[in-house]
């Protein structure tokens, strides 16, 4: 536990290796989008470690996270932060999908833009069947895809509503779908608040109070995957939400006790 009085340093020190950090990513995102899909999956994990890292907060992952050689997979996972992206990212990266209001994120939005994030206009049908038809494509071409189906941030310990329109993409691919699920906690395990992204908080509020918050930790846990193959889309939304709602109320049950249980 370091002093009160260094944690104005310690904050500042914190604020000059971001910076340097995502000025590293601007130089990187210039020639990201013609490098190979390996190349930017590695760059990807690497990135996202480092940005963990410079926020202090620590990601371990549970279960089996799907291999980068065999049949890409759509990723669906809760939503707690904008944190998720680069938790998930750091294990296993994917092409992910987020609400269009992302590119105007102050910096973070053009790199996410940059390393090849599909956006979309929620409110618009037509683009649900465009980014559908993208999502296929990639997975048909072997590029694993991720996105968050409540469509909006929750609390870590709030029961999940999946929606199903954004499956249809594993069944035009006839993918396999990984539920994740994401939890965070401090060091005792108990289930921690303050990467909640939601209500009226900006970015840079969210971004201010995570630097500020010691011992954040974040267990990004890799469940059974799903078979699309003769499911409809409500189906594998419904069984989703189902598999991840209950590895989240395992979760808080764990935390409660004050402990969360690694994997080595």
């Amino acid at each position: 536990m370091h002093h009160p009085s260094l944690l104005p340093i310690l904050i500042s020190v914190r604020l000059s290796r971001l910076t340097v950090h995502i000025l590293g990513a601007f130089a990187v995102a210039v020639i990201y989008p013609a490098l190979t899909p390996s190349a930017q999956r590695r760059i990807m994990q690497w990135w996202s470690a480092g940005l963990l890292n410079l926020l202090n907060v620590r990601c371990c992952a549970i279960g089996q996270p799907p291999p980068t050689d065999q049949q890409a997979r759509l990723l669906v996972a809760n939503h707690i932060s904008w944190l998720d992206i680069f938790a998930v990212n750091m294990v296993s990266p994917a092409c992910f999908v987020a609400k269009a209001e992302v590119r105007e994120w102050p910096v973070l939005g053009w790199l996410v833009q940059r390393s090849g994030t599909l956006f979309i206009q929620r409110s618009q049908r037509s683009d649900v069947v465009r980014i559908n038809a993208r999502m296929a494509e990639l997975l048909h071409q072997g590029n694993p895809v991720a996105l968050f189906p409540q469509g909006t941030s929750t609390l870590p310990e709030q029961a999940l509503h999946f929606h199903a329109p954004l499956l249809q993409c594993a069944v035009m691919a006839d993918a396999l779908i990984q539920p994740i699920c994401i939890f965070y906690h401090d060091r005792q395990g108990n289930a921690h608040g303050a990467v909640a992204f939601v209500g009226d908080t900006s970015f840079m509020q969210s971004l201010w109070q995570i630097i500020c918050t010691p011992g954040i930790e974040v267990t990004v846990a890799y469940l059974p995957p799903i078979t699309a193959a003769s499911q409809g889309r409500r189906a594998l939304a419904f069984m989703a939400q189902q598999a991840v709602n209950a590895a989240l109320v395992e979760r808080v049950q764990v935390s409660q006790m004050g402990h969360v249980t690694k994997m080595p």
